[in-house]
């Protein structure tokens, strides 16, 4: 469902309307930074007006630290200017969204592009840190805090981790023991280290080591190795 009812194609004068609009909302964004000033409110800084086509209806959008109290801007602002005024406060992400671009990755924003992509939840260094992946610039977006993507990710590493073994257990693999010293959710497999070399280390699909590690889930049941069968007792059949 879209956010804004349709209700007909905009018109060269509604064109030029938007563009003198434009012109009145630079304005009214001063005129809020002014009336701030004057009323000794700080932390607040206004970046962007939006007026509505018949000039009735003005969303002034602002970010600060906290929620100041700003009853004295707006009602300066109704008025200075006769119109509703809606005071609207912008973070970090929605200003991103809102001017949207590329990302380091080489695709469009995911909070200029997807509705869906704040609704799932705060996105933090912790859930990096959940995933394996140590903090630094790659996983900062344009916005200055963690990607959505690592959001996005973040159920499919945990439902990973809740079949795979925790670092620094020990498995067991065709007669051999080793310790699990890292993970591969892409490849659903882990890093094991059967030895002290390093060259001793090994990824090893969940799927084989499901059957000596009855905690081990594999998320292909497909791809479940099964132990070797037992050989019988049967006499071999005489040579012809």
């Amino acid at each position: 469902m879209p956010p804004y009812e349709i209700l007909r194609v905009a018109t060269p004068e509604d064109a030029k309307e938007d563009e003198a609009h434009r012109e009145l909302g630079r304005e009214i964004r001063n005129e809020a930074q002014k009336l701030a000033r004057d009323h000794r409110i700080k932390g607040v800084e206004f970046i962007g007006c939006d007026v509505s086509l018949d000039g009735l209806c003005v969303e002034v959008k602002y970010q600060s630290e906290g929620r100041p109290a700003l009853d004295p801007v707006q009602d300066g602002l109704e008025r200075a200017y006769d119109a509703r005024i809606m005071l609207r406060r912008f973070i970090f992400i929605e200003r991103s969204s809102d001017a949207g671009g590329c990302d380091t990755c080489g695709v469009p924003l995911c909070c200029a592009t997807w509705s869906g992509a704040r609704s799932m939840g705060p996105v933090n260094v912790r859930l990096a840190k959940q995933q394996g992946v140590t903090p630094n610039d790659k996983i900062i977006g344009c916005c200055g805090e963690v990607k959505c993507c690592m959001r996005y990710e973040h159920e499919t590493y945990k439902e990973f981790k809740e079949r795979a073994p925790f670092k620094n257990t020990t498995v067991k693999l065709e007669g051999r023991e080793g310790r699990v010293v890292d993970y591969s959710m892409v490849e659903d497999s882990v890093l094991v280290q059967f030895g002290r070399k390093r060259s001793d280390r090994e990824l090893v699909p969940l799927g084989r080591l499901a059957s000596e590690n009855p905690s081990i889930i594999p998320a292909d049941p497909e791809e479940w190795i099964a132990e070797s069968p037992q050989p019988t007792d049967r006499p071999a059949p005489p040579a012809p």
